[in-house]
């Protein structure tokens, strides 16, 4: 930053990464027998050749060291049921009791039973980036779960939902096929599509 640049407010920086909806998932190490968990929504996917995904995470979180010690970790998507799980995970969670929920050994690290899918990680790598360290994990497995549940969604702040449109058809999903032939027949980037008003 330039000493021109204006400072920019961290809260209103924190206002306006709210309006970034995102699924919201638990991450999960095992070493020995002990296993930890914890909520993140900075996750995404990196790369295709390797599989590479990323997850951040705060460099004064327990998960920061317990990562690196157990050398992988899972990324487990919540279904919007499992908001209670989201809230634990995250020390957000007010009763004394804690939810129901379980662990199932997987590779990579352990995999949350009834996750809309997860994603098991070897770790490559992790780079400081100022109060965070992005932990890249190269993908050793894969587990897809119950394809008609919802996920769970943050947005602005606060846990969403999707809702499902009454009435209305999906439309058929593309298919790789149907990407090419998309591709096939659009104008080369020196060619002007063809004028189709006559």
């Amino acid at each position: 930053m330039s000493a021109a640049d204006p400072p920019v407010d961290p809260l209103a920086f924190r206002r306006v990464m709210g309006a970034f909806a995102t699924g919201v998932t638990v991450v999960a190490a095992q070493q020995g027998d002990e296993v930890h968990g914890m909520t993140a929504n900075a996750f995404t996917s990196v790369s295709l050749d390797p599989l590479l995904v990323l997850v951040c995470i705060a460099t004064h979180a327990r998960m920061d060291g317990f990562i690196r010690r157990a050398g992988g970790f899972s990324v487990n998507f919540l279904s919007a049921d499992q908001e209670p799980l989201s809230r634990y995970f995250a020390n957000a969670w007010r009763p004394a009791a804690p939810p129901e929920f379980r662990f199932d050994p997987w590779d990579g690290g352990p995999r949350l039973v009834g996750s809309l899918a997860s994603v098991g990680c070897r770790l490559d790598h992790a780079v400081d980036a100022g109060d965070h360290r992005v932990v890249l994990g190269r993908v050793i497995a894969l587990f897809e779960g119950d394809p008609t549940a919802l996920p769970l969604l943050f947005f602005s702040g606060r846990y969403r939902r999707l809702s499902e449109l009454e009435g209305t058809v999906a439309p058929e999903p593309w298919s790789h096929q149907d990407v090419q032939i998309f591709y096939e027949s659009w104008p080369a980037p020196d060619q002007a599509p063809a004028d189709e008003s006559s």
